[in-house]
């Protein structure tokens, strides 16, 4: 026995787990005594949705009649009582979860508004607020159905019907009582009011309860649906409720009983069901008589359903005017996109002649510029040439003072040679290796024939054949040279100057080393500083600048490095020049 009265008590909490699955387990809900004596505390209003009671807007702000009673109480709190009460709203889905959540829970501040309507069986469960307004449920029928007067017709037409109405709800009574009238009476349980209307108006022989503002919302919606006059329910009336322990009961009875209550509750039923609708709930009297016969109801439906007929009618006409204004607009978009495509076909037409003929612009600019770069370096290198002509020269006059015929009738002819080879590649850009060999060659032979064999020299050229026919830059190695020569080995002390060059390959590079076993290059800045005469070589400045005009031409540069050469001890014994020519760089 206790064992089968433990299953039951685990299957109803179960079941009561899963009815308040998605109300939290801890509310914010103090007691009347501890918000008195804080002055403040939170209290929780559960809800379910039903325009015009507890809904939101399209903005998402939670509004209604029993919204706005709620917080018109809180407002009393606080100017009645001086104490602030915060109301923290949560939304119940099931209109069925509420009220027994409300029975069960123990916490005293725990409103549940979804427009209850007050019976007995509802008061043996939890509390009800005095009631803010008549409750009518009203037996409404499909649109297409005749009105009847009395009972005994409308019972005949619903014998072959079909009622809906929502579970747990007053509705669902009285619906309820119809099946002890009408044998076999097939009932469908819906989700809420709306949802039932929508079934009437589709249905036809679809009929059920409904609150009398619920049905004239509906209505106002379009629904196609009618009140049958007959069969018409009261009840107390529509009311908040909170749980039956509650220590809030003589304030909530002292606010909903009082005349400010009243005056609020019918500005509010004016604000949300209308002033014709809230005079016909709030008049005093038999309201199920009232409303069978009063005239104003009949009125307000009429023009409810007039209203719909003017709507439909201005709908109709609106869809044609946007309809004739969307054809006129398209045809508009046409014209104006035809014109726009003319004009940019046009101007497309303009921009690819533009195009072109800038093109060529640039095309021509790029031409003219070469040609300049390519004076400019035949100007620089024309500056390059008398140079060595002076040098040359003065080697010849040295010969004839000395009286040395022989000797200088050699070197006019070895400088004869010199100058016709020369002339030969200072008159072109670029020269091959071989070329640049052989003027180097004739170059350092006149030098160290002028100098009485005060330095030796070597030329090496990689042992490859297409190294001999590479290209590079015209007399650009002389100036190397020459520094290697006057700076370098002609300021030794002794007579064992050396200069070497080599030509070789290095992956697509063609690279030149200039190496001597002078001075250095500090030493020779400084002997140069004490001595403050003529440069003998004064050309660093023209070597600058054509190697920035060559490097200008193209995406790959020459690249020039300067070594400076030392012993284990750190002194000077020579300098390294490295020369890097990409091929075909000119």
């Amino acid at each position: 026995m206790l064992r089968f009265l433990f299953i039951i008590l685990l299957l109803k909490g179960v079941f009561l787990s899963s009815l308040f699955a998605q109300i939290p387990a801890t509310l914010k809900a103090d007691s009347w005594a501890q918000v008195r004596q804080r002055g403040s505390g939170t209290v929780t209003a559960l809800w379910n949705s039903l325009d015009p009671f507890i809904f939101r807007d399209h903005t998402g702000r939670l509004i209604g009649v029993e919204h706005d009673v709620m917080q018109s109480f809180v407002v009393y709190l606080q100017r009645r009582y001086g104490v602030r009460v915060h109301i923290d709203w949560i939304e119940v889905a099931s209109f069925d979860k509420l009220l027994p959540y409300i029975a069960q829970t123990q916490q005293p501040g725990v409103f549940g508004w979804a427009y209850y309507s007050i019976t007995e069986q509802r008061l043996q469960q939890v509390r009800f607020t005095p009631p803010y307004m008549p409750d009518i449920n009203v037996l409404v029928t499909n649109g297409q159905v005749p009105g009847f007067r009395t009972d005994q017709e409308l019972l005949r037409q619903l014998q072959d019907g079909e009622g809906y109405t929502m579970a747990n709800t007053t509705m669902s009574e009285d619906l309820h009582k119809l099946q002890q009238l009408i044998r076999r009476l097939p009932v469908r349980f819906l989700k809420d009011d709306y949802v039932v209307m929508q079934q009437i108006s589709r249905q036809e022989n679809a009929f059920g309860y409904l609150p009398l503002s619920v049905y004239v919302v509906g209505l106002q919606n379009g629904l196609n649906i009618k009140r049958q006059k007959a069969m018409t329910i009261q009840r107390l009336g529509y009311a908040g409720i909170y749980p039956r322990h509650s220590d809030w009961q003589p304030i909530v009875d002292t606010y909903f009983s009082s005349a400010e209550f009243g005056r609020l509750s019918q500005r509010l039923l004016q604000r949300y069901l209308g002033s014709q609708m809230s005079a016909l709930v709030l008049s005093e009297g038999d309201s199920v008589a009232r409303i069978n016969d009063d005239r104003e109801l009949l009125r307000l439906e009429k023009e409810i359903v007039t209203q719909r007929f003017v709507d439909a009618a201005l709908r109709i006409e609106q869809e044609k005017l946007y309809r004739n204004l969307t054809i006129m607009g398209v045809l508009l978009f046409v014209v104006i996109a035809g014109i726009l495509y003319g004009r940019t076909v046009i101007i497309q037409r303009l921009n690819t002649r533009l195009t072109s003929q800038n093109d060529i612009i640039r095309q021509k600019n790029r031409e003219i510029e070469l040609m300049n770069r390519k004076l400019e370096l035949k100007v620089l290198q024309a500056q390059m040439n008398p140079h060595f002509i002076f040098n040359s020269l003065n080697a010849i006059q040295y010969f004839v003072s000395l009286d040395e015929k022989r000797r200088a009738l050699g070197y006019i002819s070895a400088f004869s040679r010199f100058m016709r080879q020369l002339l030969t590649n200072a008159s072109a850009p670029a020269t091959p290796v071989s070329q640049e060999v052989r003027l180097l060659e004739q170059y350092l032979s006149l030098e160290k024939e002028r100098f009485s064999n005060k330095f030796d020299y070597e030329i090496e050229v990689d042992n490859d054949e297409s190294l001999w026919l590479s290209p590079i830059p015209s007399l650009i190695i002389h100036p190397f040279v020459e520094n290697a020569l006057y700076h370098g080995v002609l300021n030794r002390a002794d007579s064992h100057g050396f200069i070497h060059i080599r030509f070789e390959h290095e992956a697509d590079l063609i690279q030149v080393i200039i190496q001597d076993n002078g001075i250095g290059r500090e030493a020779a800045t400084t002997l140069a500083q004490r001595k403050k005469g003529t440069d003998l070589t004064p050309h660093n400045q023209l070597v600058k600048d054509r190697l920035t005009l060559i490097n200008q031409q193209s995406d790959r540069k020459v690249t020039l490095e300067t070594i400076d050469l030392t012993d284990h001890e750190s002194n000077n014994k020579g300098t390294r020049v490295i020369l890097r020519f990409p091929k075909e760089i000119l």
